[in-house]
């Protein structure tokens, strides 16, 4: 059994595989740049359990259920979390080390520049062992 081949006319006429190209040339541009990080890759991050239970405080937690929402900058989500704006800013550097969020410098019209806060996925799945040693 032989599988069908994909054509040109075949993405002209698909917008799955048009997609599917855009996002391609993105990375392959990012590649070529020497980019940090590529668009569209997922990064598994692995902690202790322990450690990472004590980096994630009810505080944190909170942010990531508050920027799990949408994208937001740092004063939006202080005031919803009524908290101090430079508090939140480390916990949200804490979540973004932990590769919970993502955090972007945008220009704030007129005012400089500001940080979005945004979540890495649509979900975000933790899951413990616990192995006997």
């Amino acid at each position: 059994m032989t599988k069908p081949k994909i054509t040109l006319a075949d993405f002209a006429k698909s917008p799955v595989l048009q997609e599917h190209a855009r996002k391609s040339r993105a990375v392959a541009r990012a590649l070529d740049e020497g980019a940090q990080a590529l668009p569209y890759a997922k990064t598994f991050t692995s902690f202790e359990f322990e450690d990472f239970l004590s980096q994630l405080t009810p505080k944190r937690f909170e942010l990531l259920r508050l920027a799990s929402k949408g994208r937001r900058s740092i004063a939006d989500l202080a005031t919803a979390a009524q908290r101090n704006q430079s508090a939140v800013s480390r916990d949200v550097a804490k979540l973004s080390q932990l590769g919970l969020v993502k955090v972007e410098v945008v220009t704030n019209e007129g005012h400089g520049r500001k940080k979005i806060v945004m979540p890495v996925a649509s979900t975000i799945s933790i899951n413990a062992s616990i192995a006997a040693a």
